[in-house]
């Protein structure tokens, strides 16, 4: 039986496409930078809640308070979970943060540096250097620069998800009321990049700013574009309309997806 040769030609066309469409549906790129985003977002807003006085709403851990000597500032806290802790949250937390203060956080100019000891989070572990800094007044907002340096998550299963990242948290709601954070509400805006746990290298956008309240455990809007290096398909996370639920829906070409954040 003699075949046609364009019939092959087609079918070869086909088979390569799918090939690339299968080698193109990997997801770990968009869950490994929510993961990254989830770990980090975590350890800025306990410094914050710290940072105001107000423990209860996320920190449950001992917390221990070093000045130098005769001066308040710089102040060096220590949040210490042992080896895990459910707060109130929901959200179980082992190990330790330490984060050093030179001023007031509301104080422009502000500046606190967390590092970890064997800290995680909902079974993540967290490592690395955050420096958040009091900018003041961007367009109207108190905001804050968080610079991520050497960030590792280290998943359940062992695998390490790399992490860089410059993101600026605008507070949009509830700076009248500084002794009440449940009602803060912060935009954020900024980029990432960094390695998922196979390995492979992606950079990530905020395209819209992603909102996050206090009072939610989520995000609950915006969206991140997440490119992989060398031009890879671009990933779009898309965190709904401001719905305080745990999922984010990822979109790339023909495929789309609802992933778990939690």
């Amino acid at each position: 039986m003699k075949i046609n040769q364009y019939f092959l030609l087609v079918l070869g066309v086909i088979m390569l496409c799918s090939a690339c469409e299968i080698e193109d549906a990997d997801w770990t790129y968009s869950t490994d930078n929510t993961v990254s985003d989830f770990g980090f977002e975590d350890v800025y807003n306990l410094s914050n809640g710290e940072a105001q006085s107000h423990n209860e709403l996320r920190s449950c851990g001992a917390v221990r308070i070093d000045t130098t000597a005769n001066t308040y500032f710089p102040v060096t806290l220590t949040f210490d979970f042992g080896t895990g802790t459910t707060c109130v949250d929901g959200r179980t937390r082992a190990g330790q943060l330490t984060a050093v203060y030179t001023d007031r956080w509301s104080a422009p100019g502000m500046t606190c540096t967390v590092t970890s000891n064997n800290y995680k989070v909902s079974n993540h572990g967290v490592t690395g250097t955050q420096v958040i800094t009091n900018k003041g007044l961007v367009n109207g907002s108190l905001t804050f620069e968080s610079v991520i340096t050497n960030g590792v998550v280290t998943l359940p299963n062992g695998s390490t998800i790399t992490r860089t990242a410059t993101k600026n948290w605008a507070w949009i709601a509830g700076a009248a009321t500084p002794l009440d954070i449940s009602d803060d509400v912060y935009q954020l805006t900024g980029t990432a990049s960094g390695t998922t746990r196979n390995g492979n290298a992606y950079t990530a956008n905020i395209t819209t700013p992603l909102v996050k309240a206090n009072n939610c455990a989520w995000v609950q809007e915006g969206r991140i574009e997440v490119t992989p290096a060398g031009g890879g398909t671009t990933r779009a996370i898309d965190y709904g309309n401001g719905a305080c639920d745990a999922t984010a829906e990822v979109s790339y070409g023909r495929w789309s997806t609802t992933i778990a954040l939690n």
